[in-house]
């Protein structure tokens, strides 16, 4: 082999080598980056639903707690907190259950038919 052709392929080598090396990183961030969208998009739907059942059994079962007007919204942040929690560990009661399973089916009914209202205007 010419001194030439060796020095091409060894160039050949070193470009080979750098490509892959920078594809490699390039495809580590992108799966990196698909994971933690992923595991993103499950925590803020977890996290709905975990909203929307707290909400229920607040409205529910806690309504009277927040008659006081000037300290509505504190009791309700502290209600829903404590109710999350509950929810959470899976703490709730017959009656609750039930409550939270009729406020996720009227939630979904009511905002299916209303979107469905808003596309038909689009």
């Amino acid at each position: 082999a010419t001194m030439s052709s060796i020095t091409r392929k060894n160039k050949r080598r070193a470009a080979f080598k750098c490509a892959k090396q920078g594809i490699a990183p390039a495809q580590a961030i992108a799966v990196s980056a698909a994971r933690e969208i992923k595991v993103t998009k499950e925590a803020a739907a977890e996290t709905m639903e975990v909203l929307l059942q707290a909400i229920a059994l607040v409205a529910a079962h806690d309504y009277g707690k927040l008659n006081a007007k000037d300290t509505r919204l504190d009791v309700l942040a502290k209600q829903l907190y404590q109710r999350s929690i509950q929810v959470k560990k899976r703490q709730l009661n017959e009656e609750e259950n039930k409550t939270c399973q009729r406020f996720a089916g009227a939630v979904m009914e009511i905002w299916e038919k209303e979107e469905g209202k808003s596309y038909a205007k689009d």
